[in-house]
């Protein structure tokens, strides 16, 4: 059950957020030279996609501290509290509510169309902060290339930068298509069994 849920937040943190703040990147450039109606109706249901799935990962991060202390013996248990309430619980609890929120705060139109909060949201989407304290602690020590590609959790490597990321936004939007037409589609059956009573 364990890796159950840990392969579905990663999931959901790799694949829809990392991705989501690469798309928004991609889809404010794109938004400059391009003004189509359709263009932004994708944007509107990509921010629908991604605040479904902010609610979906904190609902399996709550599931998944549940199951986890279940399962755990006395002494992990005891370490998992004090993790969580101890003295750096500051680290535990920010990045789950962090993603919570910023996929939550894309539902109000005004954070959603406004260029600077989408770009400062892409980048707290892309990297988390375990990455970036990592990042920042291991710079001064190491400016060669060779360790930059030492932390791979988004499984994107220099040979094939650029088509990996296109791969993330396509994976991304494929998604938002099956979100979309799902989402469509129960809207016409609960149409119909209104008509029907």
């Amino acid at each position: 059950m364990r890796e159950n849920i840990l392969l579905l937040l990663q999931i959901i943190t790799v694949d829809f957020f990392t991705a989501f703040g690469l798309y928004s990147i991609l889809y404010l450039i794109v938004s400059i030279f391009i003004k189509k109606p359709i263009l932004y109706k994708i944007d509107e249901e990509a921010v629908k996609f991604i605040s479904l799935a902010g609610v979906i990962y904190f609902a399996v991060w709550i599931i998944g501290f549940f199951v986890f202390y279940a399962e755990s013996n006395p002494e992990e248990k005891s370490d998992m509290l004090n993790r969580m309430f101890g003295k750096y619980w500051i680290g535990y609890w920010t990045q789950p509510i962090l993603w919570f929120a910023l996929t939550q705060l894309l539902r109000f139109k005004k954070v959603s169309k406004n260029a600077l909060l989408r770009i400062v949201f892409s980048f707290l989407l892309i990297v988390s902060i375990e990455q970036f304290i990592i990042f920042i602690t291991s710079f001064h020590r190491d400016y060669l290339p060779s360790s930059w590609t030492m932390y791979r959790d988004l499984d994107i490597y220099p040979s094939n930068f650029f088509l990996a990321l296109l791969m993330k936004i396509v994976f991304f939007l494929f998604f938002v298509g099956i979100y979309y037409l799902a989402k469509n589609q129960i809207k016409i059956f609960a149409k119909t069994k209104r008509i029907e009573n």
